[in-house]
């Protein structure tokens, strides 16, 4: 087994995953939010990524699920295993999952205070269009594609001097091709 080192070290001593990380600083440099990521909760839960923006007062409960494998795409049902395991692609399963335990429900209330939040999932590739909409009309929940964050956090660090490895590591890939 080979160890890699974690240089995004949260306070907790746990890594914040790379795919965590780049929609953080999505959220940092686009969206002009105060980010908390990993939220730790009691029985298990976790909580992605939570921000504000202080200007406009919007709030977001961000989760991100990307998986790198040809089977993942996002979908309205999710499917099973044959021994009935849920393979955690569909809508109705990660909206019950990551989105609407109580646990996970007034954590964010706790840490937002009243008012309404919103609910996204970020996923590289859906099953088709509709899932979007269906992803909003049955729970709320926005659907963002990380190529499409990619691109725009790309767009935002351009040849600015970043130290950090993610930010780095998008300017050095969007410069592909552009030589």
């Amino acid at each position: 087994m080979s160890y890699m080192p974690c240089p995004h070290r949260l306070a907790s001593g746990e890594c914040l995953e790379p795919e965590v990380h780049i929609v953080d600083r999505y959220m940092q440099l686009v969206e002009k939010c105060f980010t908390m990521t990993n939220v730790m909760l009691e029985g298990g839960k976790e909580i992605d990524l939570l921000a504000v923006n202080p200007v406009s007062g919007e709030k977001f409960h961000i989760e991100v699920r990307i998986a790198t494998g040809k089977g993942f795409k996002l979908r309205p049902v999710d499917s099973q295993t044959e021994k009935g395991q849920k393979h955690r692609r569909g809508l109705d399963t990660l909206n019950a999952v990551k989105f609407t335990p109580p646990i996970v429900v007034n954590a964010a209330r706790e840490i937002f205070g009243t008012g309404e939040y919103k609910k996204v999932l970020v996923v590289w590739e859906v099953e088709d269009r509709s899932v979007i909409e269906q992803a909003k009309s049955l729970y709320e929940i926005e659907v963002w594609k990380m190529s499409d964050i990619i691109s725009r956090l790309a767009q935002e660090v351009k040849t600015k001097p970043y130290r950090n490895d993610v930010l780095r590591t998008i300017q050095l890939a969007s410069k592909k091709g552009s030589s």
